[in-house]
């Protein structure tokens, strides 16, 4: 089954543009991940679920979102997070929800009773997660559990009750890890994979088989008939490979240590204001196409755009001088990851979606 990524928001630190602030949901086999959830996150949630339903045929579940992952602590990242977390308790959800994110080591060490004080950056989560808690942000209060969860890359901290816990997995074989990037606050990438597939058992090539015979085979055991050994791998199609994808967060260029198949990457300025780029530890979009080299990317796709840029058609040009497969977000666009790695990026309209060739 495909990786689906659906862009809410794609407006670095404010609405502009028309653009909206950040908030993307991967869409997976098992479930759904909600990367970053920056202010006004469930109303554009709500329209896009609606689009979804009138012209894509299907419906976005939220009882399938199994954990919010966030990149840093600014506001145009997490501000939506509890609101929408209450309308899901007004909605009656019951199922876990976990909120994992980064910190400081420093602030790791203090977690685990070092009696050093840190110094916590004003928007460092371990802060909002305080915040969050004073205005309802729990179990108790919403009426299904949460599991709040800050690590520094290395170590997690469960936050309902202090302990050192691996990084939380809250799907079976779809898999998250965290990368830590360079921005002004603790930050991370996120990398959300499958597994690679078996492949469907063949009926032509087995046909002639009698039915016991096929029933081991397809179970995938080898077995001996009429004096030969027959090979489950055999009666299979080819496997289908795993997939990946990487959602970068704020972050300056060239800083994620992992490889994926699509590489979802802030692209805040063009080249010639790479100045202030780097003063703000932001990318620009050929530092984009750099990064998606060094991750040995398949596919790039732009997003986090400044609001001084009316377009993002530079930032495309600029990109695809540096990689051969970039594409350019906007505001409800969909990017699906295919089983043969291919990328089909369908554009948001009034009349639904369209693939962009």
């Amino acid at each position: 089954m495909t990786l689906e990524v659906h862009v809410l928001g794609t407006s670095s630190a404010r609405p502009a543009q028309g653009r909206s602030v950040s908030g993307s949901i991967v869409e997976t086999p098992e479930g759904m991940f909600v990367v970053d959830c920056g202010e006004g996150f469930q109303n554009r949630l709500v329209k896009h679920r609606s689009q979804m339903k009138n012209f894509g045929g299907r419906r976005l579940k939220m009882a399938r979102v199994s954990a919010i992952l966030l990149t840093h602590g600014h506001l145009d990242h997490t501000w939506g997070i509890l609101p929408w977390m209450q309308t899901m308790a007004l909605d009656g959800r019951k199922d876990k929800l976990w909120v994992i994110g980064p910190t400081t080591s420093d602030v790791i060490d203090a977690l685990l009773g070092s009696e050093i004080e840190p110094k916590v950056n004003p928007s460092d989560l371990v802060l909002q997660y305080e915040m969050w808690m004073n205005l309802g942000g729990t179990t108790e209060n919403l009426g299904y559990e949460v599991q709040w969860v800050l690590g520094d890359g290395e170590r997690w901290i469960d936050m309902n009750d202090g302990s050192q816990i691996p990084l939380p997995q809250p799907m079976k074989k779809v898999k998250i890890s965290a990368h830590s990037t360079q921005h002004t606050v603790p930050s991370c990438a996120w990398r959300i994979s499958t597994g690679e597939r078996k492949g469907k058992f063949d009926r032509e090539s087995s046909k002639n088989l009698p039915d016991e015979i096929k029933a081991t085979l397809a179970a995938g055991k080898d077995v001996e008939y009429e004096g030969k050994s027959l090979k489950a791998i055999d009666f299979r199609t080819d496997s289908v490979p795993g997939k990946s994808v990487i959602i970068s967060g704020d972050t300056a260029e060239q800083a994620i240590d992992s490889n994926c198949d699509l590489l979802i990457h802030e692209a805040t300025f063009l080249q010639s204001h790479v100045d202030i780029a780097n003063e703000h530890l932001h990318s620009t979009a050929a530092g984009a196409a750099r990064t998606a080299i060094e991750c040995d990317a398949k596919h790039l796709a732009l997003t986090h755009y400044s609001g001084r840029l009316d377009s993002h058609d530079d930032s495309l040009s600029e990109a695809r001088g540096i990689h051969s497969s970039v594409v350019a977000l906007s505001d409800g666009d969909r990017l699906v990851l295919n089983d043969d790695l291919s990328l089909t990026h369908l554009v948001k309209s009034e009349e639904g979606w369209s693939q962009q060739v």
